[in-house]
């Protein structure tokens, strides 16, 4: 089970990031469940954190344009077990996509302080 809470409408959970020969790192994701990847972490935070570089990808953006984004791997702590994971190096809040939620059920008490789960189907 992951637990979370709400703050401000946002549906927020702690996830650990392991980097080798460092401490765990934990980031505050947003839940965006319109987001079909596994996260986002802006660009600066990708850099700091020396992630491996994987591709880049087109993205294309709502005035038309398109853009392309870095693909890093990331190594999280995801419902007790460690899980390489694929993250957009992109926007200004971390986001945690839907393919993190297959397979688990997202319950959220949508009030300020609301309580969050995320439990194994």
């Amino acid at each position: 089970m992951i637990n979370g809470y709400v703050v401000a409408h946002h549906v927020l959970v702690n996830v650990p990031l392991r980097m080798p020969n460092q401490p765990e790192v934990e980031v505050e994701f947003v839940i965006d469940t319109g987001f079909t990847g596994f996260l986002t972490l802006p660009p600066a935070i990708v850099a700091a954190l020396n992630l491996p570089f994987l591709r880049r990808i087109p993205a294309n953006l709502a005035d038309g344009s398109t853009i392309f984004l870095s693909v890093d791997i990331a190594t999280i702590v995801w419902d007790g077990t460690p899980r390489d994971v694929e993250v957009l190096a992109t926007g200004r809040q971390p986001l945690l996509g839907t393919l993190l939620l297959d397979g688990y059920q997202l319950t959220v008490a949508f009030e300020d302080g609301g309580t969050v789960t995320i439990d194994p189907l």
